[in-house]
């Protein structure tokens, strides 16, 4: 087997990162009041953000976009679905379900990260027609989840919940 601990360093701290804004997550789900969980502002409520968030870095952690069943953790088919139940499918994420799905993507990102070579990062997978760096794929996943975390820190602001804490 071979010895990925001088290969694997850019992997590991793209890692690191990504744990870090789990962490951030958590403490964004940690501090909204429960009346807040649920609330809907221009088609997004919070919990709706954190599951898409999660969701999304789930989507990127894959070798192709093709076969990712968007909204199936939360029991939704985008397709046959009714606005009513899709808006009830919703109602049902609950913070420990969305903790679970965060943690299991976490495990799943980690393990990826911490197995790819320098070499493997800068190579293709199925994404954008196998025409972006598997590196940059990373780093827009990390992009798009801080993104909504700022999202989440303002709803906490405009809510008079405690905001999160930069790590």
């Amino acid at each position: 087997m071979e010895d990925k601990t001088q290969t694997t360093r850019i992997g590991a701290i793209i890692s690191k990162e990504f744990q870090n804004s789990w962490n951030i997550l958590r403490q964004a789900i940690k501090n909204i009041k429960d009346e807040y969980w649920f609330t809907v502002a221009k088609d997004w409520s919070f919990s709706w953000t954190v599951y898409h968030i999660i969701e999304t870095a789930e989507f990127y952690s894959r070798n192709q976009p093709e076969g990712m069943e968007w909204g199936k953790r939360a029991g939704i088919n985008w397709e046959t679905d009714s606005e009513e139940e899709i808006n009830q499918k919703k109602s049902n994420l609950t913070k420990e379900n969305l903790l679970i799905y965060l943690g299991e993507v976490e495990d799943r990102i980690v393990n990826l990260l911490n197995n790819y070579t320098d070499e493997e990062l800068f190579t293709t997978d199925g994404f954008d027609g196998g025409n972006l760096v598997i590196f940059e794929k990373w780093i827009y996943s990390l992009r798009h989840i801080m993104h909504h975390n700022g999202e989440l820190n303002k709803v906490l602001r405009d809510s008079d919940c405690q905001r999160i804490r930069f790590l």
